[in-house]
């Protein structure tokens, strides 16, 4: 065995690329860079084009994700079986080529799908829209259906340039590290591109065409090369070696002794742990940083652009690292330990950051562009370590598993689709059960305890069987300690004051003593020092799925009158008081005009003030769509204001999406009252849309009556001018009311 390391170290040594092999190779990376880019694109485009048709209700999205991370595993695990069997290394360029352009031809045909399935949906939508579990399935497998041949071409891409571009063993770190972290920078640019400029500059089918084109030079470039060089027969020395490798070093799985299978095992085990709690950590603080930031659509852009970029250079970097040090095995063990503790660390003075990032948005209203940078760099530097610890996984797991070069692909494909099916179990058990069930810091102490709790028993099971001494388990073993005995015997780690959260200091931050408190004091304690400026009391606290609901409770004046108060995602959004114009003129103006309104229908519930005050007309069905479950448990605060409107028989509550109900339902009404949240909030935008206009105008009987609340504060003239003429095009008999003339 001794002798044939030597061996295949003294062949690894003579292998320098030729030019015309750095060529090829800088072109892969290049593309592959790209490739990245235009599938992020991809992923955020195909799930606003699928999600119009199916809503963005709370599992739908989800359910899209899932789909597109399931088949990127699926396109892994597919490859890592047959790649192998392929022996000219330029037969693999054009294969990634061929994919490359099937991906293209995908955004193509797309559109097209939809504008098929929308009537199938449409059937679906009617007939089970009410029967929570068959809906999702059926949803669950029209989207499979949609996009399995696209996302598992995408999959395959990474097994198929790994063992292209994996030339030696002792390199195997630098080259899988380098080609995922490239394509994850990739992702993080075209994640930027799409959110910031793509979609504003080119609209959805431009920014769909942009990357069509993009898939489609690759696809052309690295078929024309393949053909180009095997025509000549100018095959580089390098890649003929690689690819005609000797089974001399070939080290196949059955003939591992123990020890190296049992590696191999860990190596698994610690990839699929790490993709579970990376995709659960991306779900909360994404939740999190929502509520500190503001829950709009450049917020969450600039979470999930750090987030990718910390992934990439971790990769790079310990891809590096992995090829230069001994004990792979304990250098990944120490990067699992290190981004639990980071993690920790970074949920705790993230969550208690309100009124540094409020600051920071005061000093910085006026300048757009500037403040998005200073958030992202911010949140960078915050996320930085605990994310570039989880991105050394990919490589430092391909150098343990990987044993032979002449099954790169199985091994690297496998390995891939093992995090993958961690990843996807991770990002749904976030969203679905871990943050409705225990919240949003218990669900980060139960991540950390979980990667912590792996690492430290394959560590110390590791140790016991190599006869280590005990001195060597202490690098490893009392972090590990020290970060589980946070978590358990000190559960306000992370703790973060849930008033304040729900508050929403993003949209409040124009008060003098959060202006003139200094930087670091904002930082570091400002949670403590505002905690007490609100007189009010949390009686609800909800957050799920759907969204983050809480209810305040507060006295008024000495008579014991008090005001219940409804946020979403730290906006207030109705109340027991303060919002009765609004909320009950939008239900009497139109029911006034109408001559005899029988069916009705509210756009989101919120209190159920409005669609309470319906139930006070001779209406025979009144249905209230709403998106948030979190919201229906909070409107029981109001029963004395809402009339028990969800009790009521005519009542029917749909838990969907708004526009998509209007799109899909072939109910027709009489009257429909619409009542959304602030424009800017991401999704809501939607609801003020000349298209959203044009499906309500649809749905009204002959003489019906449409009603739409447009916000008059946290919003510019431009944009109020431009939602009322986008109304009064679609609706030229209309009217503009005050609901507060004074």
């Amino acid at each position: 065995m001794a002798g044939q390391k030597n061996h295949e170290a003294k062949r690894d040594q003579k292998k320098a690329p030729s030019d015309s092999a750095s060529t090829i190779f800088a072109l892969i990376l290049c593309c592959f860079f790209i490739s990245g880019l235009s599938g992020l694109i991809y992923e955020i485009l195909w799930t606003r084009m699928i999600v119009k048709i199916i809503g963005s209700a709370p599992f739908a999205v989800s359910i899209v994700l899932t789909v597109f991370m399931g088949g990127l595993g699926l396109g892994s695990y597919i490859a890592s079986r047959t790649i192998d069997r392929i022996k000219n290394p330029l037969r693999l360029v054009r294969l990634y080529g061929i994919l490359e352009l099937a991906i293209g031809a995908y955004g193509i045909i797309l559109p097209l799908l939809l504008i098929l399935f929308r009537p199938l949906y449409a059937i679906i939508y009617n007939h089970l829209f009410g029967y929570f579990l068959g809906y999702n399935l059926l949803t669950l497998a029209g989207c499979i259906l949609l996009l399995i041949i696209p996302v598992t071409c995408m999959g395959a891409t990474l097994p198929v340039l790994s063992r292209f571009y994996v030339t030696a063993l002792s390199r195997l770190g630098t080259h899988v590290g380098r080609l995922y972290g490239l394509n994850t920078i990739g992702a993080a640019a075209g994640s930027l591109l799409c959110g910031f400029w793509l979609i504003n500059y080119l609209g959805v089918w431009g920014s769909l065409t942009f990357a069509i084109i993009l898939n489609v030079i690759i696809g052309i470039a690295c078929v024309l090369v393949s053909y180009n060089l095997t025509r000549r027969k100018a095959v580089p020395e390098i890649m003929t070696e690689a690819a005609t490798i000797s089974r001399e070093s070939d080290l196949p799985g059955a003939d591992l002794p123990e020890s190296a299978r049992r590696y191999r095992v860990y190596a698994l085990t610690i990839f699929a742990i790490s993709g579970f709690c990376a995709m659960a950590y991306e779900v909360v603080w994404a939740r999190l940083l929502g509520l500190i930031v503001g829950p709009t659509t450049y917020s969450f852009t600039i979470v999930l652009v750090t987030f990718i970029s910390g992934l990439a250079l971790g990769s790079i970097f310990f891809g590096w690292l992995g090829d230069r040090v001994k004990n792979v095995t304990l250098l990944l063990l120490f990067t699992q330990i290190a981004a639990a503790l980071f993690a920790l660390l970074f949920s705790q003075i993230t969550g208690n950051s309100q009124i540094f990032f409020a600051k920071l948005i005061y000093h910085f209203k006026d300048h757009f562009a500037q403040l998005a940078l200073l958030k992202a760099s911010i949140l960078f530097s915050f996320m930085f370590f605990p994310t570039f610890c989880l991105g050394a996984t990919f490589p430092l797991v391909g150098k343990i598993y990987t044993r032979s070069l002449a099954q790169t692909g199985r091994s690297i494909g496998f390995a891939y689709a093992i995090n993958s099916v961690g990843a996807v179990l991770g990002a749904f058990c976030a969203g679905f059960l871990l943050i409705p069930l225990i919240g949003k810091e218990q669900s980060l102490s139960l991540l950390v305890a979980l990667q912590l709790l792996t690492s430290l028993i394959i560590g110390v099971h590791l140790f016991w069987k190599t006869r280590e001494r005990v001195l060597r388990w202490v690098p490893l073993v009392v972090p590990a300690l020290l970060g589980l005995v946070l978590v358990f015997l000190y559960p306000q780690w992370p703790h973060w004051d849930r008033k304040m959260l729900s508050i929403g200091k993003y949209h409040r931050f124009d008060k003098p003593e959060i202006r003139d408190v200094g930087w670091f004091k904002a930082l570091l304690s400002g949670t403590k020092l505002f905690a007490g400026d609100n007189g009010s009391e949390l009686v609800y606290f909800g957050d799920g799925i759907g969204g983050f609901t809480t209810v305040f409770k507060e006295d008024i004046d000495i008579l014991g009158n008090v005001n219940i108060c409804l946020y979403n995602s730290g906006k207030p959004d109705a109340s027991s008081r303060f919002d009765m114009d609004t909320q009950t003129l939008s239900a009497h103006l139109p029911m006034l005009f109408h001559p005899n309104p029988r069916r009705v229908l509210v756009v989101g519930l919120a209190s159920g003030i409005t669609a309470g005050e319906i139930l006070h007309y001779p209406v025979e069905q009144l249905d209230v769509v709403d998106i948030n479950e979190q919201v229906v448990a909070a409107s029981d605060f109001f029963i004395p204001w809402n009339s028990n409107v969800l009790s009521n028989p005519r009542t029917e509550l749909i838990i969907q999406d708004g526009r998509a109900h209007l799109e899909l339902s072939e109910r027709k009404y009489d009257v429909i009252s619409s009542e959304p949240s602030n424009p800017w909030m991401a999704g809501l935008a939607a609801l003020f849309t000349e298209e959203f206009f044009n499906l309500a105008r649809s749905r009204l009987n002959d003489d019906g009556i449409f009603v739409q609340f447009i916000h008059t504060y946290q919003m510019d003239w431009p944009t109020f001018a431009l939602v009322g003429r986008t109304f009064s095009h679609v609706f030229p008999k209309s009217l503009l009311v005050r609901t507060n003339p004074s």
